[in-house]
């Protein structure tokens, strides 16, 4: 398989820290050299946009109009595009290099991600990521991604949620997006409590894009940021999930997000992030332990 890895170092508009620091971060301890040990063919590519510090959001824009285009030269000669980002929002510009018009998302993130201006009570852009992927806010800024085309609600599979605001839910169950929450997942199991939302989602579309916050693993197995809630996946339980993605879809193209390296002191979200890019990729397996994958402590 010939892999596109795509960095995306920006987080709020800003190049290179916080969050933005995560894409280097993996590149810098080795992914490319993991993936490439698989027998894989692996390409690097850093994106980079100039920076408007007076309009973070701008900027923001800007980095998926030109991630769009990246995604979309990837496809066109062959390559699986694998997108390290810093921010969720870089979810548009990843879809939309898709030009694929009945794609299937499935989120995993212990946010929903799906507020619009409207109902956020932060105004925090990257909680409205996935609702951007919907066409629900900003339309403007996003109609000037090239590519772009909204995702259906009812081709949206949440996983993971358990820092839902209030009017979030309220949201998902108008748009006929499947959520399965962490609980559910710890109680019924990986494969019962994410069977009926597969099945749903298979009835619309059999092509994936993956999208994977990494605060969708619990902090104590592996903290990937300040603010990233407990109750989160064992990095063996996300891996489950990924393999049971596999046997239902075709992943057309993935993202691992939001990974701050200030927070990962030991280096375990890294590493849990490269386990979880060896499985993403097309006739991809795990080839080295998991972190802590059994326990979560």
């Amino acid at each position: 398989m010939s892999i596109q890895l795509i960095q995306v170092p920006y987080d709020s508009g800003h190049r290179g820290i916080r969050l933005g620091k995560g894409p280097l971060q993996f590149v810098d301890q080795g992914i490319a050299r993991i993936l490439s040990r698989q027998g894989h063919s692996v390409e690097v590519e850093c994106l980079e946009v100039e920076t408007d510090l007076m309009n973070p959001i701008k900027t923001a824009f800007e980095v998926n109009r030109l991630l769009a285009r990246l995604v979309k030269i990837a496809i066109e000669f062959g390559k699986f595009p694998l997108v390290l980002a810093g921010n969720c929002n870089t979810c548009v510009g990843s879809i939309a290099g898709l030009h694929q018009s009945n794609v299937g998302v499935i989120w995993f993130d212990a946010h929903g991600d799906f507020n619009t201006p409207e109902t956020s009570y932060s105004g925090y852009l990257d909680g409205m990521a996935l609702a951007l992927a919907t066409g629900d806010c900003w339309q403007g800024m996003v109609a000037t991604i090239p590519g772009f085309i909204p995702v259906a609600g009812n081709r949206i599979v949440h996983i993971g949620a358990r820092n839902l605001d209030p009017k979030e839910s309220d949201r998902f169950s108008r748009a006929g997006a499947s959520l399965v929450d962490s609980e559910t997942l710890h109680i019924q199991g990986i494969r019962k409590g994410l069977e009926a939302a597969f099945q749903r989602l298979k009835q619309h579309t059999k092509q994936v894009y993956v999208h994977l916050d990494m605060d969708i693993v619990d902090p104590d197995v592996a903290r990937s940021k300040d603010f990233a809630p407990s109750g989160g996946l064992t990095v063996e339980q996300t891996v489950e999930v990924l393999m049971m993605i596999k046997d239902y879809f075709h992943i057309r193209a993935a993202t691992i997000a939001a990974c701050d390296p200030h927070s990962d002191q030991e280096g375990r979200a890294i590493k849990a992030g490269m386990t979880f890019a060896q499985v993403l990729v097309p006739e991809g397996t795990v080839t080295f332990d998991a972190v802590d994958a059994g326990s979560g402590g």
